[in-house]
């Protein structure tokens, strides 16, 4: 049975709604407020971000098993509600006497498991609509998410400036929350009986630009297999290298690269939103071309390169400061589309949001050591130069493990295997 409106249609649903939930990427418009007004220091300023981070992966998992099982929907209004709500909430924090403490609870906790129940659908509805370039259908949704911070970053900023924080919090909850619940609606997966069009799988088996799931894995088999923890280890590794560069982008620029320039500094964080949206289609492509085990040998290639790109330009200007930057932008980025095409090839599309929810943790954990260990080296060392050698051996790591991961081996033909 063909959908109701074209196919394609959910691309766009998934990315307008991911637009809305990358606004946590742009929380540093919040920091200095936060400092200014509420009494924050740098540790607990951050402290409400690295909570949402770590809870969006745990509502990932949680998410997950529900999209499996209830349909995209009903989680994805569920969700919806989650971090409107969560945001409306956070705007009671001058209100309680305790402002930071209620915003890490509002913020961090509720908007935090908003985030894994409001992203997990649009994802898992693209792979099941886009069989055979799942890589690229995931990377489209996603690629909303990294390129929020261009739109959201100054709408809040100007918020803030006009409003201030609460009130910021308190509009941005009302529209998130309409427009999440609104789109939300609309997801679906396909029948049983769908099928992709005849030429569209035509061209991809005559290009070879096609791969099947290895077999279907229930979520608690995936958990007993080596394969799994070693996908779990390689996100884990790729994300926490991202985040140090992510969470401190103007920062970098202004102390690594010598730039003094107010805007200049701040364009380092839009090259970042930048690079960092156009990695998710771009690497999701090379997943489906490729298949997604040997696309993170690419990418831990790259990274590898960026890393020491960006230890080089340390006195050598901000040309190639700011191409760092972008280059580990897109490298992150591809991770997210990567990693969702790894899951399915790996452990099979019909558990995909369950298992892929799992998986997940993998980016949470990988925030929570970027931040924290990030802030640790450049406070204790003086100097952002220490987390790009950190990142060097973060890379090297993933690239010896990425290159070593294969498709586990069905369980049919592994019981066949004689002893």
């Amino acid at each position: 049975m063909a959908p109701k409106f074209p196919r394609a249609a959910f691309l766009l649903l998934g990315f307008v709604m991911n637009v809305m939930l990358g606004t946590a990427y742009a929380w540093s418009v919040f920091t200095k407020p936060l400092i200014d007004g509420y009494g924050a220091d740098s540790f607990t300023s951050m402290l409400p971000f690295a909570l949402a981070l770590a809870l969006f992966s745990v509502g990932m998992v949680f998410a997950g098993r529900l999209v499996d099982r209830q349909g995209p929907r009903r989680v994805a209004i569920l969700g919806g509600l989650l971090l409107g709500g969560g945001y409306m909430l956070s705007a009671l924090m001058d209100r309680t006497g305790y402002p930071m403490p209620t915003l890490t609870a509002t913020y961090g906790i509720v908007v935090g498991l908003g985030l894994g129940f409001s992203y997990s659908p649009p994802i898992a509805v693209a792979v099941r609509w886009y069989p055979v370039r799942k890589g690229l259908a995931s990377g489209l949704v996603v690629m909303g998410f990294g390129l929020s911070a261009l739109f959201t970053a100054p709408l809040a900023s100007f918020l803030i400036t006009g409003y201030g924080v609460p009130m910021t919090f308190l509009i941005l909850g009302i529209l998130f929350l309409a427009v999440l619940v609104a789109l939300g609606s609309f997801l679906t997966f396909p029948t049983g009986d769908w099928q992709p069009p005849a030429e569209v799988v035509t061209s991809a088996a005559q290009t070879r630009r096609t791969w099947k799931p290895v077999e279907e894995v229930s979520t608690r088999d995936m958990l007993r297999r080596s394969t799994f923890w070693s996908a779990w280890v390689l996100y884990t590794l790729g994300t926490a290298g991202g985040f140090m560069i992510i969470g401190n982008a103007k920062p970098i620029a202004q102390q690594v690269g010598g730039v003094t320039d107010a805007l200049l500094a701040t364009a380092a964080v839009q090259v970042l939103a930048v690079f960092n949206s156009v990695g998710r289609p771009l690497f999701g492509r090379a997943a489906d071309v490729w298949t997604p085990n040997r696309a993170l040998v690419v990418m831990y290639v790259v990274l590898l390169g960026t890393m020491a790109l960006l230890s080089f330009s340390a006195g050598n200007g901000w040309i190639p400061l700011y191409a760092g930057i972008a280059l580990t932008g897109m490298v992150f980025g591809g991770f997210l589309a990567v990693m969702p095409a790894l899951s399915t090839l790996f452990f099979g599309a019909k558990n995909q949001a369950a298992n892929y929810g799992v998986l997940f943790t993998g980016y949470g954990l990988g925030a929570i050591v970027a931040l924290f260990a990030g802030g640790w080296i450049r406070s204790d060392l003086g100097s952002y130069v220490y987390t790009f050698y950190a990142g060097i051996v973060l890379a090297l790591a993933g690239l010896a493990l990425a290159l070593v991961v294969r498709p586990p081996r069905p369980a049919a033909a592994t019981a066949a295997t004689p002893a």
